[in-house]
């Protein structure tokens, strides 16, 4: 829960205001509530919302009505004596029920069976390049184009790659299980070692697979820690051709082909 940033819920209702706040957290609420508001009593009930911190979450900030609506609210919160240092704004606090995730095990068998194509995201040059076996790998946007591909933040390979100026994502051929394994460490290769001679440097100094089903190369947009993982949001800058045949797929915990024959939704 520390890792989830404050958000702003229906940004343009302003005939209610109050700071949903899981109930976890209620033994810690001040520093919880600290990027945007500061409590009115131990109790925990209600809380100064500094108006700055409002704008700041909002999406609709600088929208004209919205701004003229917002300058109504803070207005009549005056009004009726709910205002306080620096303009801060009283709001209610609603505790939400905490939820219980399912255990580990039940989620990865539930996620095995999730068909997903294999990946190898890489970055550096040189002795420098670090890549990673990756299923967890999707587009986010086509305009502009960006992609997501989530990083296991336990792997060697994590920080150079979370943190490099530019970085690709592999997508392997049905014909690549071998090079699927050794980048996810179970050939013994290390670092640089892992990378033959397929490999080759983009213009941006990405590593680039020659023989992959097809190559992205990015530049980081975000990277937010999530859990185990980090999900990396990159924008798309360059792509390979990309090569005919079947593509490699994790499926219940077996690497395998796709049929290269394409089926027809009827």
């Amino acid at each position: 829960m520390k890792d989830t940033p404050p958000r702003l819920e229906a940004p343009e209702d302003f005939k209610q205001f109050s700071i949903a706040l899981d109930e976890r957290l209620r033994s810690s609420a001040i520093a919880a509530l600290a990027p945007v508001a500061e409590p009115t009593s131990d109790a925990v009930t209600h809380a100064w919302v500094r108006p700055d911190a409002i704008r700041a979450l909002s999406s609709m900030a600088g929208d004209p009505a919205w701004t003229e609506d917002f300058g109504k609210m803070c207005a009549y919160a005056e009004s009726k004596g709910w205002t306080g240092p620096k303009g801060a704004i009283r709001a209610h606090i609603d505790l939400i029920p905490a939820t219980h995730p399912v255990s580990p095990d039940d989620f990865r068998n539930a996620m095995r069976k999730f068909a997903s194509g294999v990946c190898i995201v890489a970055s550096g040059e040189g002795d420098d390049r670090r890549g990673m076996t990756v299923s967890a790998f999707t587009s986010v946007s086509a305009e502009p184009p960006m992609v997501l591909v989530c990083l296991n933040r336990s792997t060697s390979s994590h920080d150079p790659i979370s943190t490099a100026p530019v970085f690709s994502v592999n997508i392997l051929s049905g014909l690549q299980e071998d090079v699927a394994l050794t980048f996810a460490g179970r050939t013994g290769l290390r670092g640089a070692d892992r990378f033959d001679d397929q490999w080759t440097s983009s213009e941006t100094g990405a590593p680039v697979l020659t023989t992959s089903h097809q190559t992205l190369v990015c530049t980081p947009i975000s990277a937010q820690i999530a859990g185990t993982h980090t999900v990396l949001i990159g924008q798309v800058i360059a792509t390979s051709d990309a090569s005919e045949g079947p593509a490699l797929m994790n499926y219940d915990g077996v690497i395998k082909a796709t049929s290269a024959a394409p089926a027809t939704l009827q």
